[in-house]
């Protein structure tokens, strides 16, 4: 109940805490300081985490996560006053109508009387947004899984072969893993992990991680995938969510969500789990970019593979998907986005893929008016850069079984030239690829025709 979640982080509030780099080099709310100066300087010296942590804790608050960079830290709120000379209210977000958002804004400047020489900052964070298309009457066509998802990828070969991503580690950052029958029917090995310790890791109420972790799975199926909940149905926390998949040393994070305005922190942690050889990948958006005036903020950190959006159509066509972001970043300049692109549906509803999800959760619910399927069944038809990102993610496990060179750049010769159509935000294909609509164009995993067949809802 979204009134339980609203009394329980009234009750309890939540802080990102950021040591101060031995440099003495911080963001100073500015990521792009990412591009003038080596991560490493951004780093406390060693042991600092762990006398923060330990201070921190022996005031009674609780280390609900940490980095090499950053900790989350949790506590009532007259003991957050008390160390940090204010607590957090919660705040709904008036921007978001069709479901109940909530924030958590501190009640005046927040300064560590703990470690003061070894904390540089002290916020409350951003919630984030997962991204998934506009609802709208469904047109009658979807693909399914797994089976398209193989298809798109061209990893069927691969999987004859033995490569479905056994012995690689991948984190999913989202909103939970619920045990669908669709998961059990077909073998997967999964777990959760709670991004804050009063997170139930049992439980999905959004649904968009179950969703977005069925078409992952669909393309490596052999990946022990870790997801990491960040949110509850009212409320998210990604960069604890972040924390915690770092601290997990997987091969690769999946990212299919943007934050509610900007979050420099974030970017800091992100170019840190880069330099520890974690591949990051993150959503280009649905209409959203990394204006920083923006309230729905895309990540574009130096070194992710960012995500965009091909429409396959169900003679095999390949058109730029006009639900997809694409820009030129304007924190990090000289930064296009997308990298890449996977599969993703059309605007006016992205109406694409039938993914399982919780029966009943807040997706499963919303899209039972327009997509044809029940509000309870666990099943909903979507598509956005969520999906592929996600789809994106098991191509890149395969890839890291077989020794593939993840950057950006090593990947283009991965990827089927997209030369038709535009995107959401405007950028045309041209008929050339690379362009600005689709990167490098849709990533595959091997020889691919295309040839996906559309089932009927």
């Amino acid at each position: 109940m979204i009134e339980d979640e609203i009394a329980a982080f009234t009750e309890r509030g939540v802080l990102t805490v950021v040591p101060r780099s031995a440099s003495g080099r911080g963001l100073a709310g500015d990521p792009a300081e990412l591009l003038r100066h080596p991560v490493e300087e951004f780093l406390p010296a060693p042991g600092t985490v762990d006398r923060v942590a330990e201070a921190l804790l022996r005031e009674g608050l609780t280390v609900e996560a940490r980095t090499d960079v950053g900790l989350t830290v949790s506590g009532g709120q007259a003991l957050l006053a008390d160390v940090f000379g204010h607590g957090v209210a919660v705040v709904r977000n008036k921007y978001i109508r069709d479901s109940p958002r909530y924030e958590l804004v501190a009640d005046g400047p927040l300064r560590s009387r703990v470690c003061p020489d070894l904390i540089a900052e002290v916020s409350a964070p951003r919630s984030g947004f997962e991204l998934t298309a506009p609802p709208a009457v469904v047109a009658g066509h979807h693909l399914r899984l797994p089976d398209d998802a193989v298809r798109v990828a061209g990893a069927g070969p691969l999987h004859d072969a033995g490569i479905r991503g056994e012995g690689v580690r991948v984190v999913m950052v989202d909103t939970g893993l619920y045990d669908h029958p669709h998961h059990r029917a077909h073998g997967y090995r999964t777990s959760v992990v709670a991004a804050l310790s009063h997170l139930d890791p049992a439980v999905d109420e959004r649904g968009h991680g179950t969703a977005m972790s069925a078409l992952l799975l669909a393309v490596a199926p052999d990946v022990s995938l870790t997801m990491v909940k960040m949110a509850t149905e009212g409320f998210s926390f990604p960069v604890a969510a972040f924390q915690r998949a770092v601290a997990v040393a997987p091969d690769i994070i999946s990212c299919s969500w943007g934050t509610m305005r900007a979050e420099p922190h974030l970017h800091l942690e992100v170019a840190n789990a880069i330099r520890r050889g974690i591949t990051v990948l993150f959503a280009a958006g649905n209409g959203s970019t990394d204006r920083p005036t923006a309230m729905f903020q895309s990540v574009a950190t130096p070194g992710t593979i960012t995500v965009g959006g091909v429409h396959v159509g169900p003679d095999g066509e390949l058109r730029a998907a006009d639900l997809a972001s694409s820009y030129r970043s304007d924190v990090f300049p000289g930064r296009a986005v997308p990298d890449v692109s996977g599969p993703c549906g059309m605007l006016p509803n992205g109406n694409y893929i039938l993914f399982p999800t919780q029966p009943g959760c807040m997706f499963d619910r919303r899209n039972s008016a327009y997509d044809g399927t029940a509000p309870d069944d666990g099943w909903l038809v979507s598509s956005g850069t969520s999906g592929a990102t996600a789809y994106a993610a098991g191509v890149l496990a395969l890839g890291v079984q077989q020794g593939w060179k993840l950057s950006a750049d090593a990947l283009a010769e991965r990827c089927v030239p997209v030369t038709e159509g535009n995107s959401i935000t405007g950028d045309e294909c041209g008929g050339v690829s690379p362009n600005p609509a689709t990167g490098h164009g849709l990533l595959t995993a091997g020889p691919t025709t295309l040839s996906v067949h559309m089932a009927r809802c």
